[in-house]
């Protein structure tokens, strides 16, 4: 829908120039045909590689192959993470998000009251949905895990091919200005899938989560709009949309729901991008590289 929105759009100016040769091709309907192309409302034909697998209404987001390469998992702007063949390119399930407790104090010192298995529509997240990005399987292959916008970490088990709803990991609350619940994004596992990393978005941290008893570990200060993380050689590196916190002397600007950015003194947009290289191992020392506007993956 996307496609055919975006080309509809762009494509305008160029209806006029269909000859008269096309008139039959440009009354066949708008949609996919039986030979997989697509035909758009302005008599475009789109003939893409392989095989389209719809997903109406989902907008996906991330992608995760189970390390055994047998299930490619998504998810978006719906409740439900989607399980997809990845040698046929068919949807084997849709399963539901488990219910979390959205935004809750979770301390070092004090477990997070997982939620186990649901069964029924008490025990389903009817309104979660992927964040910005988020989506990992367990280096065993498994577990899945989800960043959910509204506070939490979804968990899923993975047994004899199928992805069943586990529980939820709840979240320190970001308590900025205009939100409480926290905003995960980007996610990373250790080698023994015991401690799993997430990017918290909206306070501009990095959390460590004991995975077994959703435990905040450890957490570090990173820059703005923290995004993604990535595992390597003992440290985390973490890519911030905003660049490095503004200090007292830079302009700044809104960010989200209330955090600062630095911005450009006569543009007034974002002007900073980098990583946060975080040494585990090393009393979790933080360093900063420049890397660009809006860094992302």
């Amino acid at each position: 829908l996307w496609l055919v929105t975006m080309l509809a759009v762009w494509g305008q100016p160029c209806a006029s120039i269909v000859s008269a040769a096309d008139d039959a091709r440009s009354e066949e309907p708008v949609g996919r045909a039986e030979d997989n192309s697509l035909v758009t409302p302005v008599n475009q034909r789109v003939t893409p590689i392989g095989k389209q697998v719809d997903l109406p209404g989902m907008r996906p987001q991330a992608l995760a192959l189970s390390p055994d390469g047998k299930l490619l998992v998504t998810a978006g702007k719906t409740a439900e993470l989607v399980v997809v063949d990845p040698v046929i390119g068919e949807i084997r399930q849709r399963v539901k998000l488990p219910a979390g407790s959205g935004a809750a104090t979770v301390t070092p010192q004090q477990p997070a009251q997982a939620q186990q298995q649901p069964q029924d529509d008490a025990a389903i997240d009817k309104k979660g949905q992927l964040s910005f990005t988020g989506l990992i399987f367990s280096p065993q292959g498994d577990r899945i895990y989800l960043s959910n916008v509204e506070g939490d970490i979804k968990v899923f088990r993975v047994a004899d091919g199928q992805a069943l709803a586990d529980r939820a990991i709840p979240l320190p609350p970001a308590d900025a200005p205009r939100r409480k619940a926290e905003i995960p994004s980007g996610l990373a596992i250790s080698a023994d899938g015991a401690r799993l990393y997430v990017c918290l978005n909206l306070s501009n941290r990095l959390a460590e989560l004991d995975v077994a008893s959703g435990r905040v570990l450890r957490t570090w200060d990173v820059g703005v709009a923290p995004f993604g993380v990535a595992l390597a050689g003992g440290k985390a590196f973490v890519s911030n949309w905003g660049g490095d916190r503004p200090t007292a002397d830079t302009p700044t600007g809104p960010a989200g729901q209330g955090t600062l950015v630095r911005v450009d003194p006569v543009r007034h947009i974002a002007n900073h991008g980098s990583l946060s290289v975080i040494d585990l191992a090393d009393g979790g020392n933080v360093t900063s590289l420049s890397a660009g506007l809006h860094p992302s993956a």
